[in-house]
């Protein structure tokens, strides 16, 4: 039994190192190739790295969704009333949930303390806008989702009950941030991304909530747009209180959404 443990934990956590080493290989090339980095050029190199790890978990991405559509059937893709609803369900739980969660990280006194983020931060918001959008708003967010909800949110999900496994791949996608206020973040929205792909079935599900989530930060920071709603004064508390209730009923709608497709299913 402790064999096959071993075995399962590392058929979870192999694709995260491949997309790691090989980010880390293409970081390391673009820093021969073009020099060092700068919080200018670092999105544009993260951009390009994102995207040379793509077709490496794409691999694993298909070879798992064979062996699903052998066992459940192949799902077919069509713009119909499903698909519209679950499109507009999924930006506006990601986007009312993104921003609430990054208001309330905002006002407490862990964003000053944190060095790592605030590095993190400053290239992450770093260069012009058009790489912030094509990176962090959509290349980015789809390799994320293929390795951490694509393979291994799918992978956990083999072995434990929904719960389980949306927990487990939330935490993963929160350590791998590396500083407390990106991993509240990360594993909050990674438990909401994973929740909306068990609930639809569909990848472009979370990689849309994904895409949503960080679209909306790259604009408010660009803008400035309702920057008041980051500091803790009535205003700032009252808009995040009101985030908070709309996601949340979002979500409670999802949720009933779900059960009630599953209790059909087991009829």
């Amino acid at each position: 039994m402790k064999q096959k443990n071993r075995f399962e934990l590392w058929q979870i956590l192999y694709p995260i190192a491949i997309y790691y080493v090989v980010s880390s290989l293409a970081y390391f090339g673009l820093e021969v190739i073009l020099g060092v980095t700068t919080t200018e050029n670092y999105m544009v190199r993260q951009m390009l790295c994102g995207a040379i790890t793509i077709p490496f978990i794409l691999r694993f991405y298909m070879e798992d969704k064979k062996t699903r559509d052998v066992v459940y059937g192949a799902r077919k893709f069509r713009l119909d009333g499903v698909q519209i609803k679950n499109i507009l369900l999924t930006i506006a739980t990601a986007g009312t949930a993104g921003m609430a969660v990054n208001n309330m990280i905002a006002m407490t006194p862990i964003v000053q303390t944190s060095t790592g983020f605030q590095n993190a931060n400053a290239s992450f918001f770093g260069g012009k806008l058009i790489f912030q959008l094509l990176g962090s708003c959509l290349i980015i967010p789809i390799a994320e989702e293929l390795v951490f909800r694509g393979v291994v949110y799918q992978r956990i999900r083999v072995y434990f009950d929904m719960k389980v496994a949306l927990l487990f791949s939330a935490l993963i996608f929160g350590i791998v941030h590396a500083n407390m206020v990106q991993f509240l973040y990360a594993a909050l929205l990674g438990i909401l991304l994973a929740f909306l792909y068990e609930k639809t079935g569909y990848f472009y599900v979370p990689a849309l909530g994904h895409i949503t989530a960080n679209t909306i930060a790259v604009i408010r920071t660009a803008t400035g747009w309702l920057d008041f709603s980051y500091e803790p004064t009535a205003a700032g508390i009252r808009f995040t209180v009101v985030l908070f209730a709309v996601a949340a009923g979002l979500i409670w709608y999802q949720v009933k959404e779900y059960r009630m497709a599953v209790n059909e299913n087991c009829q």
